[in-house]
């Protein structure tokens, strides 16, 4: 085995036996009962398939665990970060210069955030995984999908005759809610949404913005939407959406409190 394969691997190990500490916040809450597979792993976060506890609820939950200060990157955080609130002044000094501490720091507040951003979008009938718990490192939420395995992202959805638009509409309708709920999820695409029987699940909200605090929010909301009416037109040819527009007219109406 080569050098770069044993530290490759070596780092793998390490990795999930972290993930797996972080998840064992949840066993011992007796919130779930045993780790089954991986759903999702990147550069940010790994997502595994959990089997929950009958007080959840559900048959299955999700734990998204965050990779640790070592293993992620913070690219372009201070876009998102802006009007964020990050604790006291030692904390804040720690963050900015990159201390490990600074950096353990940085990403329990991001945690913390997208937890926030889920329930209350939750809360307020956004599509988007019911949030159960959550840790410095982790979050533990709705498994979207069945016994069989995990929804598809909708990048790799197939729809019937007649289905895309409709699927559209309701995307719309939740950035719509979302921006209503002073939020942008700034990041959005078909691959950070799940699709299942004709259902769309939002999902990825570490970078999600308040409108109210931060300078970048309405660029980031065309972005959003451009994102998402473009690749329903590479789908459906002749599907008539200008999303400069109709994100120029939803800041509006939102800016005005109309929405």
């Amino acid at each position: 085995m080569s050098q770069p394969e044993s530290e490759a691997r070596f780092a793998s190990r390490e990795t999930d036996a972290a993930d797996m500490r972080a998840i064992q916040e949840f066993l011992d809450e007796a919130l779930v009962s045993e780790v089954l597979n991986v759903i999702k792993s990147g550069k940010e976060a790994t997502v595994y398939r959990c089997r929950a506890d009958p007080s959840l609820g559900v048959d299955f939950a999700a734990a998204k665990v965050y990779h640790s200060a070592n293993h992620r990157s913070f690219q372009r955080s201070a876009v998102y970060e802006e009007g964020r609130q990050f604790g006291p002044g030692q904390v804040q000094r720690a963050i900015k210069n990159r201390s490990e501490f600074g950096r353990e720091a940085q990403l329990a507040f991001w945690v913390e955030h997208e937890f926030e951003v889920l329930s209350a979008l939750h809360y307020a009938g956004a599509d988007v995984p019911a949030p159960f718990a959550c840790t410095e490192k982790a979050i533990l939420m709705e498994f979207v999908g069945d016994e069989d395995g995990d929804s598809p992202q909708l990048q790799y959805a197939r729809f019937a005759d007649g289905e895309a638009e409709k699927v559209l509409e309701r995307i719309l309708w939740n950035i719509e809610l979302m921006v209503r709920e002073n939020v942008v999820h700034g990041d959005l695409s078909a691959f950070n949404m799940l699709y299942h029987e004709g259902q769309v699940r939002i999902i990825d909200f570490p970078q999600a913005v308040d409108p109210r605090k931060n300078s970048s929010a309405r660029d980031l909301l065309q972005r959003d939407i451009s994102n998402v009416v473009e690749f329903f037109q590479r789908r459906r040819a002749g599907l008539e959406r200008e999303p400069e527009r109709m994100a120029r007219n939803l800041w509006n109406l939102w800016k005005y409190g109309e929405v």
